[in-house]
């Protein structure tokens, strides 16, 4: 698979990130269907208008992973974040890669580079269903607690992870 090229998203890439993250965002959480809550999250959330706004606010930073003008991933940070009222770094909010892209080195990559721009602490939480427990695990991250919400009738438990400062070297 050919490297992708990382770079800062810009506006017109907006309605890109929105269609990359209503795709990933479905395929990670509608494991048994698509249920309609599913679909009225994804499509009223992941928006162009949602990722232009997000792009204007300066506590937050996206960068993409593109080939040939497509994009594969991205990832997107927010440097005011807590966990816990506890400074942690900044969060890692999403880390969305493509399905056909995934196991490529393209999270690590966009992971490398943002811990690159913004230091070496960062905190995140993932569902604890999802495979990207494993991702972030054999980085070395560590497990220090829960986070539960509620969506629509169920409660949804996260895992939360902290990289203390911890290189994450592309291999």
């Amino acid at each position: 698979m050919p490297n992708a090229t990382i770079r800062p998203a810009v506006p017109s890439d907006a309605l890109k990130l929105a269609a990359l993250s209503i795709q990933v965002w479905l395929d990670t959480y509608a494991v048994q269907g698509l249920r309609q809550e599913y679909a009225e999250y994804a499509l009223s959330t992941f928006t162009e208008t949602y990722f232009i706004s997000l792009l204007q606010q300066e506590e937050i930073s996206i960068y993409i992973a593109t080939h040939q003008g497509a994009i594969q991933g991205y990832i997107q940070a927010n440097r005011h974040s807590r966990y816990h009222q506890q400074d942690l770094g900044f969060e890692v909010e999403r880390l969305y890669v493509l399905g056909r892209f995934q196991g490529c080195g393209i999270g690590r990559r966009l992971l490398s580079h943002m811990v690159d721009k913004l230091g070496e602490r960062y905190w995140l939480y993932t569902w604890v269903e999802n495979e990207s427990n494993r991702f972030y695990e054999k980085l070395g991250l560590a497990l220090i607690g829960k986070h539960r919400f509620q969506f629509h009738q169920w409660e949804i438990e996260n895992n939360v992870y902290h990289a203390p400062g911890i290189s994450h070297t592309v291999l």
